[in-house]
């Protein structure tokens, strides 16, 4: 599997538009790697996971198209991963040429609101799959696997399993410390690459809910890695870069590669 970070910042994005602090500052100035866009990553280029509000520039910044994308994952509804009203361009009228359907995967809530969003556009160029927690699903040669996150209180928020080809990827988004029926799940499963978060970054504590700060990301490895999840041969990348964490891209390499992580940026292509 190919994995390619669409991108790799919290709600807010990097710049925050209405912010004038020292990290938000630096990245209209420095540019690259500084400059993050909402999260989202793409696999093998057919499988989305999240569509985030640049998700249109993020296609065109990496030189690619909607076209050749046949699914699409949703974690949750928070606005920043669930862009829904860009399906309405792909309904009957809007975009041409289109003769297979895009399958939609995700939580009651997610699939209320991607039909609601296209008003009666769904045509025959949408199908939507509801997904219930720990129950996998196989299609177009990957295993789905959604798994328990601790993140909204008033909805069932997923992270997600991905088998391919004896290969397996665990997307760890939009999670404080993980539920222990997630832990349970992912007990003695190697994982080859994991994507976990950092969004709280300098907040103390750990077990943190909602999302993790840096503390309880280097905790939640370790455990995985006693539970068996993680060995030394798999790699750990943190996404979801907050702000407010207050470090560059370069002081959070510093910082994570101390610690065996990488740190994603927007269009990071890695091979698992």
């Amino acid at each position: 599997m190919q994995v390619r970070f669409m991108g790799t910042a919290a709600s807010e994005g990097i710049p925050n538009p209405f912010c004038n602090c020292e990290i938000c500052t630096n990245a209209r100035t420095a540019g690259g790697r500084d400059v993050r866009t909402r999260a989202s990553v793409l696999v093998d280029e057919h499988l989305l996971i999240d569509m985030s509000p640049e998700w249109s520039a993020q296609l065109t910044r990496e030189g690619l198209t909607a076209r050749q994308i046949d699914m699409v994952l949703f974690t949750h509804t928070h606005p920043d991963h669930f862009n829904v009203g860009e399906f309405v361009s792909r309904a009957e009228g809007f975009a041409c040429n289109i003769d297979s359907p895009l399958h939609v995967f995700g939580n009651d809530c997610a699939i209320k609101g991607a039909f609601n969003a296209l008003d009666g556009l769904q045509g025959e160029r949408f199908e939507f799959h509801l997904l219930a927690p720990f129950l996998s699903c196989e299609f177009n040669g990957y295993k789905i696997t959604p798994t328990l996150a601790n993140h909204a209180k008033h909805e069932l928020c997923y992270n997600y399993l991905i088998e391919k080809d004896g290969r397996t990827f665990f997307y760890g988004l939009d999670s404080g410390w993980l539920p222990d029926s997630t832990f349970e799940f992912l007990k003695g499963r190697h994982i080859d690459t994991a994507v976990l978060e950092c969004t709280y970054a300098k907040r103390e504590g750990t077990h943190t809910a909602n999302h993790l700060n840096f503390a309880s990301l280097f905790e939640e490895v370790e455990l995985l890695k006693q539970n068996g999840s993680l060995d030394d041969k798999s790699v750990v990348i943190t996404s979801h870069v907050s702000h407010s964490g207050g470090m560059t891209h370069a002081g959070l390499c510093e910082l994570m590669e101390e610690h065996g992580i990488v740190t994603a940026f927007d269009g990071l292509q890695v091979q698992i």
